[in-house]
C-alpha cells in the first residue's frame, strides 16, 4: 500500500438498479423487497439511483471531486445468477466497464465481494446458517479473482459480518427477519468461514494485491468508570468487534467469547478443522466502517432484545438489551440524528487507539463514514453543513490517531451518491451527490461533496 486512499463508497444493490437487465439472478434483497416483509419503508432497488447505466458518470464526478478511490461491491447474482449457474459473461464484461472507467479517471477500485446480497437459492437454502453457503461463496470468489484480479489491487471479502447479522437475527429488521441469537452467531461463523476461504484461495493465486474484511467496529465507552460497567463494556467489545476482529486478524476467535457463547447455545457448527482454514485466512488490512459509538451499562434485567429507529421519526428509540452481557445506553447531553446516530467524531480516534492496542501489526481503511440526514434540495442545491461537519470531525481525529502511530491507509466516505438505505428507504440520505428521484436520477453535488475535495487537497497538501 503506497498512496493515501481518498475515495466514496457504495454497494451494489443499494445503487445500481438493472435489477433484471444483463442476466443477473435474483438476490435475497430482491426478494424480500418485493415481499410482504417489506413494510416498513416499502420500498424497492429496483432502480435505486441507476449506478447500472450511469456509472460514468458517477466515477467521473467522484474523480472532479479530487478523490482517488472509489469502494464497490459486486453483485454476486450478476456473476453467478445462482448457486449452481455458470459464469454469467454480460456480469463479468459490467465490471469490466466499471473497472476500466476507474482507468480512465484515475481511480482506484476498493472492491468489496459480498455486501448483504446473495443468489436467492441460497438464502432459502438457509443463507449463511448454511454451510454451503461457504463453498458456493469461495466459487464466486474465485471467479472475482480470477477476471478482475489482475485489475484490482484492493478487496475486501465480507461486509459488516457483525451488522448484517444483527440486522437479520437480532433486531429483525434484515431478511430472513427472525429474532434468534443462536441463528445469527452461527451465521457469523460462516460468514467468517467464508472470508477466510476466500483469502487462502486469493493467495493461491498470487496476484499482486491486497486483501482484508470489512468490520463495523464501535468505541466501546460507558458513563460511569466502575467493575460492573467494565464488564459490560468487555462483554460489548466481545458481541460487537473482537467476535469478527480477532477472527480476521488473529484467524481465531477470542477465548472467553466461545466460553459465553457455550453457556446459551449448541455450537457444534465450529468444526476442528476450520481451524486451519482461519489461521491461514487472516487478513492483510482491516476496512473499518466507523459512524459511532456504542455507549453501554451492564445488564439489569429483561430478556434479550433489539429494537431499531428506521423511520427517522425522532420518537422511536433504538435500544438493546443483551441477557447477561449488557445493555446500551445513551447520553442525554450529545447530539444525534433523527435515527439515533449520535454525532460524535472522536469516537474514531478512541476506536483507532483501540485497534492499534489490539491489532498493532495490521493496518486499517475507514472503508464507510458518514451521516444519513433528511437532506432538501433548495433553488437547486444542498446545503448540508451538518454533514460537512461531522465528516470533518472525523477526519481531523482520524489524522491525529495516525500522528499518535495508528496506520491508517484510506477514508471512504459512504457514500458517493445518495442511493437506497436498506429498511430506511430512500430518505435518509448519505451522499455526496444528491439524487433527484423525482428529476430522472438527475445528479446535484452537495456542498459536502465541494467542502471534500477542498479537504483533500488541503490533506495533500499536509503531507507533502
Amino acid at each position: 500500500m503506497d498512496k493515501f486512499l481518498w475515495g466514496s463508497a457504495t454497494s451494489a444493490y443499494q445503487c445500481e438498479g438493472g435489477w433484471l437487465e444483463g442476466n443477473k439472478g435474483l438476490s435475497n434483497w430482491d426478494d424480500f423487497c418485493h415481499s410482504e416483509k417489506n413494510n416498513v419503508n416499502p420500498v424497492t432497488g429496483d432502480v435505486a439511483c441507476d449506478h447500472y447505466h450511469r456509472y460514468e458518470e458517477d466515477i467521473r464526478l467522484l474523480s472532479e471531486g479530487g478523490q482517488n478511490a472509489y469502494r464497490f461491491s459486486i453483485c454476486w447474482t450478476r456473476i453467478l445468477a445462482n448457486s449452481q449457474s455458470t459464469v454469467n459473461q454480460e456480469g463479468i464484461a459490467y465490471y469490466n466497464r466499471i473497472l476500466d472507467t476507474c482507468e480512465k479517471y484515475g481511480v482506484e477500485p476498493l472492491v468489496t465481494l459480498y455486501h448483504y446480497d446473495m443468489p436467492v437459492d441460497l438464502f432459502k437454502n438457509g443463507g449463511w446458517e448454511n454451510r454451503e453457503t461457504v463453498t458456493a461463496f469461495i466459487r464466486y470468489a474465485k471467479v472475482c479473482f480470477e477476471n478482475f484480479g489482475g485489475r484490482v489491487k484492493y478487496w475486501a471479502t465480507i461486509n459488516e459480518p457483525n451488522y448484517e447479522t444483527y440486522c437479520c437475527y437480532g433486531r429483525g429488521n434484515y431478511p430472513p427477519n427472525v429474532r434468534d441469537l443462536s441463528r445469527r452467531w452461527k451465521a457469523m461463523y460462516h460468514l467468517l468461514l467464508a472470508s477466510a476461504g476466500a483469502i487462502v484461495e486469493y493467495r493461491k493465486l498470487n496476484y499482486e494485491g491486497t486483501i482484508g474484511l470489512v468490520s463495523d467496529s464501535y468505541s466501546i465507552e460507558s458513563l460511569v468508570d466502575n467493575e460492573q460497567y467494565r464488564e459490560a463494556m468487555h462483554n460489548a467489545d466481545l458481541f460487537y468487534n473482537r467476535c469478527v476482529n480477532d477472527v480476521a486478524v488473529y484467524g481465531e476467535f477470542p477465548a472467553d467469547f466461545i466460553e459465553k457463547l457455550a453457556l446459551d447455545y449448541d455450537l457444534s457448527y465450529m468444526k476442528k478443522e476450520d481451524e486451519e482454514i482461519f489461521k491461514k485466512g487472516t487478513v492483510d488490512y482491516l476496512g473499518i466502517n466507523a459512524y459511532d459509538r456504542t455507549l453501554v451499562k451492564p445488564y439489569t434485567s429483561g430478556e434479550t432484545c433489539m429494537i431499531a429507529n428506521n423511520t427517522g421519526d425522532g420518537v422511536t428509540k433504538n435500544s438493546t438489551i443483551i441477557k447477561n452481557w449488557f445493555e446500551l445506553d445513551e447520553d442525554p447531553n450529545t447530539q444525534k440524528n433523527a435515527w439515533g446516530c449520535e454525532l460524535y467524531p472522536k469516537s474514531v480516534y478512541n476506536l483507532l487507539l483501540d485497534l492499534k492496542d489490539k491489532y498493532p501489526n495490521t493496518p486499517i481503511i475507514i472503508t464507510e463514514n458518514g451521516l444519513g440526514y433528511y437532506d432538501e434540495l433548495v433553488d437547486g442545491k444542498v446545503n448540508d453543513q451538518y454533514r460537512i461537519e461531522f465528516l470533518n470531525g472525523f477526519i481531523d481525529w482520524i489524522r491525529q490517531a495516525q500522528k499518535e502511530g495508528c496506520d491508517v491507509r484510506g477514508y471512504f466516505v459512504w457514500s458517493t451518491m445518495d442511493l437506497y438505505s436498506w429498511i430506511n428507504g430512500y430518505k435518509k440520505r448519505y451522499g455526496l451527490v444528491y439524487i433527484d428521484y423525482e428529476n430522472d436520477n438527475k445528479r446535484i453535488p452537495k456542498a459536502s461533496y465541494y467542502w471534500y475535495k477542498k479537504k483533500i487537497e488541503e490533506e495533500l497538501k499536509n503531507d507533502e
